[in-house]
């Protein structure tokens, strides 16, 4: 997005036709403002310009931070403070205040002073957070605001924004977590209270999503809000616990279980995360005991995860929606991946997707057919703390310490064992009946947040392949 003239948004509001200014505001990548944004809009910039001569300048219009859709009104970013101000018709000042302190919390990894603003155009009144609280201002304060900034010249305004800071894990910071150190988007929040109601009314519900889409922060932020309720909640896991899970256990008096010890005596709610793993008999035991037990339960669970050979594929959430009365929530728009490796990952395993160009920053390709210089190259990565992942001779990290985590900086083996069908499909053998390469090369690099190193061993076709495809020659 491009910083623009709020004035100049303005005139041409005015002067342009609708599908000219359509076209005029396309130009900075706004989205379509609605009329009742504009106008309050106009009656802040009339305010200002009836107190003195304000600077309107360089002023972000709507921007959202990538892939968690968190919008601003205006967002004017400065080198020594930011300015943002939020647009309402009418409000109450406890929402306002809300909406601000969570602004607050989007802005502060830009690591300067935030000066928060609400205007409500049915008062003529300007707020302003200060101290975590609101307090009334004169605009005469807000245009000396906007005139001793000193503005931050952005060519591009995600440059300073990583989505990455925003999406906070239970299980790699349980501590942030707890502390509610982050915020769900609009539908996680619509799904968590339809969640919390049918609960209330001992209805059983499902929640269905692929990796990335927020499903299991909403997941155990529902178990925290009950918690917090005074109900009695276990939370059944479908694999090991890992270590997030043992601190929220040991130090915040959670109870996290695995099937092979849960126990449902006493529990008002049972919430069943990585249901997808569950064996046949393990849901046959859990259907046993919930009917016995008569309380509701939340499935969480990826309906298209497909096990890395751990015996025969089963139709979890088929056999959910036979046996219990639920509903089912579906998470779609995946959040918490890194969009660069999720296209790079795509093109990798099927040569015959056209995308549109991108440029792949965070992505090395090293050939290696010289052993020495292959393990030299591996034990530097080793040592500079890069997760090093043999797709093919794949021991360690186990498939539990992939899946469910994600990893700043991978590097990950790709040997000869891999190659492109006829079809334009990546394959590769299988070493074992409990090991496929291919879906420990997916799930690896679909959880790489950061950089990612493709180490090709002895493979020109596929040195060959990720060349073109890191070069848009795919």
């Amino acid at each position: 997005m491009k910083a623009m003239h709020l004035q100049s948004l303005l005139d041409a509001y005015r002067d342009l036709s609708e599908s000219a200014f359509l076209q005029y505001t396309a130009q900075f990548d706004m989205e379509k403002m609605r009329t009742n944004e504009l106008d309050d809009l106009n009656q802040l910039v009339e305010e200002l310009t009836a107190t003195g001569k304000p600077s309107l300048h360089h002023f972000f219009v709507g921007y959202k931070i990538k892939q968690i859709s968190k919008e601003f009104d205006l967002l004017r970013i400065g080198k020594n403070y930011i300015v943002n101000i939020e647009l309402k018709s009418e409000s109450t000042k406890q929402r306002m205040r809300k909406q601000l302190q969570q602004n607050v919390y989007y802005l502060k990894f830009l690591e300067v002073d935030i000066l928060s603003f609400t205007f409500v155009s049915s008062t003529k009144t300007l707020y302003q957070l200060k101290d975590d609280k609101l307090i009334k201002v004169s605009f005469l304060h807000l245009l000396k605001v906007l005139e001793n900034q000193q503005i931050r010249l952005l060519t591009n305004i995600d440059d300073v924004f990583d989505p990455i800071n925003y999406l906070v894990s239970p299980f790699e910071l349980p501590h942030a977590f707890i502390n509610g150190e982050y915020f769900l988007t609009s539908p996680q929040m619509t799904f968590k209270r339809e969640i919390l109601d049918l609960v209330e009314h001992n209805t059983s519900v499902v929640i269905d999503g692929a990796p990335g889409t927020g499903k299991t922060l909403l997941t155990y932020d529902l178990v925290k809000t009950w918690r917090k309720a005074g109900k009695r909640v276990v939370l059944v896991h479908g694999n090991v616990l890992n270590k997030g899970q043992r601190i929220l256990n040991e130090q915040y008096g959670w109870t996290i279980q695995t099937v092979d010890v849960m126990s449902l005596a006493n529990v008002d709610i049972v919430v069943i995360d990585e249901a997808q793993k569950l064996s046949y008999e393990q849901l046959q035991r859990i259907r046993a005991e919930l009917l016995e037990s008569k309380i509701p339960a939340v499935f969480s669970l990826d309906a298209g995860y497909y096990l890395f050979g751990e015996g025969h594929r089963i139709d979890v959430r088929g056999y959910i929606e036979k046996h219990f009365a639920t509903k089912i929530y579906e998470l779609k728009m995946v959040m918490r991946y890194n969009k660069e490796m999720q296209s790079f990952v795509h093109q990798l395993f099927d040569q015959r997707l056209v995308i549109e160009k991108q440029h792949f920053p965070n992505i090395s390709v090293h050939y290696f057919s010289t052993e020495a210089a292959f393990t030299q190259h591996i034990e530097e990565c080793k040592r500079t703390n890069w997760l090093v992942v043999d797709c093919y001779h794949f021991e360690r990290p186990t498939t539990r310490d992939i899946l469910g985590h994600e990893f700043n900086r991978v590097c990950v083996i790709i040997d000869n064992h891999f190659t492109y069908k006829a079809n334009g499909r990546l394959s590769a053998a299988r070493k074992s009946a409990t090991i496929d390469p291919l879906q420990v090369l997916y799930h690896t690099i679909i959880r790489t947040r950061k950089k990612l190193q493709l180490v090709i061993v002895d493979n020109v076709t596929i040195l060959q392949a990720i060349i073109n495809l890191l070069k848009n020659e795919h």
